[in-house]
């Protein structure tokens, strides 16, 4: 399946710090590159929710994330886009991620993502 992967992502998680007594709030990477699809033109039928439409905004791009169930991640992470044809851009994980089953077991991952701002996802 891997020769369908089209990007590479890494990974992003929330993490809190102390500054003189204040709890601060901030985008960390994790280390964490892998490669997967993602795949903007497509929304699983009955398990993905579309975004209202608000006025005066440009809709959101969302779609599905295809990956391999050795990498793990978590809903609210970020996911920045290092190659591929939706560079330079950020995706956040808004649900769990899904086992797609295989026969005996779970074959891959998929996931709805959503594009961030790029003025909000700058770390």
């Amino acid at each position: 399946m891997r020769h369908l992967f089209n990007s590479t992502l890494s990974v992003y998680r929330l993490v809190r710090t102390q500054n003189k007594g204040a709890a601060t709030v901030e985008w960390r990477a994790t280390g964490i590159t892998f490669d997967a699809r993602l795949d903007l033109t497509f929304v699983r039928p009955g398990k993905d929710s579309v975004p209202p439409a608000e006025a005066g905004k440009a809709p959101d791009r969302n779609g599905l994330l295809i990956y391999s169930n050795d990498t793990i991640l978590r809903a609210s992470d970020r996911l920045k886009v290092l190659e591929g044809p939706h560079t330079p851009g950020w995706f956040e994980i808004r649900a769990i991620p899904d086992p797609a089953q295989g026969y005996s077991n779970a074959h891959h991952m998929e996931v709805q993502v959503f594009e961030v701002a790029q003025q909000v996802a700058t770390v």
